[in-house]
């Protein structure tokens, strides 16, 4: 999959989480690039009541609320959405 048609569908799928545990208007979302050790590793979403944050290599999104507690974890290889413990 193309680079940028990835990050969309990641965009897509973190509004969506969002939407679905009612933490979030997709509108207000806030975006970071991610760097570890100079290389890029994945990208961080936030809004005032949770953020998201997608790693690259383990090619998952983890949905946290405010306070960081996990509410969800994104499988993007098997597009699945697993509740946290």
């Amino acid at each position: 999959m193309h680079d940028a048609a990835l990050i969309d569908r990641v965009r897509r799928l973190v509004s969506q989480a969002f939407a679905e545990v009612g933490l979030a208007e997709p509108a207000e979302m806030r975006e970071t690039i991610l760097i570890r050790d100079g290389y890029y590793c994945g990208r961080r979403f936030e809004t005032e009541a949770a953020a998201a944050v997608w790693f690259m290599e383990e090619n998952q999104v983890k949905v946290y609320q405010a306070d960081g507690k996990v509410v969800c974890v994104l499988e993007l290889g098997a597009a699945t959405v697993r509740a946290a413990a």
